[in-house]
């Protein structure tokens, strides 16, 4: 009686073992997956917009409104306005 519960405790344990690799499998594949999503987000979050006086494309989070539309933070670019 004594083999048969020593080989159980060790079937449990191999498969508590394997469970927890598993868990810790996917946590590292689900982060691996948002740290992904966070990048294609970021890359392509920001819309671009034109400066009205010397026409260079800039993230609109960089850009000042104005009543023409966008210019941006270029001091050359301030002069000529």
């Amino acid at each position: 009686m004594g083999k048969v519960l020593f080989w159980i405790v060790i079937i449990f344990a191999v498969l508590f073992a394997l469970r927890l690799y598993n868990a810790r499998q996917a946590k590292r594949r689900g982060d691996a997956a948002r740290d992904a999503a966070q990048k294609k987000t970021t890359a392509t979050g920001d819309p671009m917009v034109r400066c009205a006086r010397c026409g260079v494309f800039l993230p609109k989070a960089e850009a000042t409104s104005v009543s023409t539309g966008y210019v941006c933070s270029d001091p050359a670019c301030a002069r000529r306005g």
